[in-house]
């Protein structure tokens, strides 16, 4: 005997349908193709966010400004600055003479007016170099500041090349 069904309603939305055939059977019961298409959308939705960890770029978006808003809140110490090396602050002052600067000094001494000899130039320039070292000495203790020690070296430099 066959026995027909009468159900022609979806079970998940209670949505009429023209017949039988038109609801599909799932474990929660007999649904519409609306329905339907929408359990299928989700399962689809689950297995990449979930199972495969695609993610949307709109959550990807929203968390960036988050991390964002954190790095902004963190506070950095500062770091440190230690007085630099004396030599370096001598370099500043010119109290050591470059390489280049030899030369420059050792042509003029050479081929300058009264002409030296190679030895003569040379000791000539570590004269000179000891007699900047003296004078830098002599003006750190006169001299309270910076533009004012640089200053007076410079004058004094130019008359011990001079002289």
């Amino acid at each position: 005997m066959n026995v027909k069904n009468n159900r022609v309603h979806c079970d998940k939305c209670g949505e009429k349908v023209r017949r039988f055939k038109d609801l599909k059977k799932v474990n929660e019961g007999y649904l519409c193709p609306k329905c339907i298409r929408e359990n299928r959308a989700k399962r689809r939705e689950f297995l990449r966010r979930n199972i495969l960890g695609i993610r949307k770029r709109s959550d990807l978006i929203k968390e960036w400004a988050a991390k964002r808003e954190l790095r902004k809140n963190i506070t950095y110490k500062p770091k440190i600055k230690l007085p630099k090396e004396d030599r370096l602050k001598i370099n500043t002052l010119g109290l050591y003479l470059t390489k280049n600067e030899r030369l420059v000094l050792y042509k003029k001494l050479v081929q300058g007016e009264n002409p030296l000899t190679s030895e003569e130039a040379n000791k000539r320039i570590n004269n000179l170099s000891e007699q900047m070292k003296t004078l830098i000495e002599k003006l750190r203790n006169e001299v309270d500041t910076q533009e004012e020690l640089n200053k007076r070296f410079k004058e004094g430099f130019a008359k011990l090349i001079e002289g």
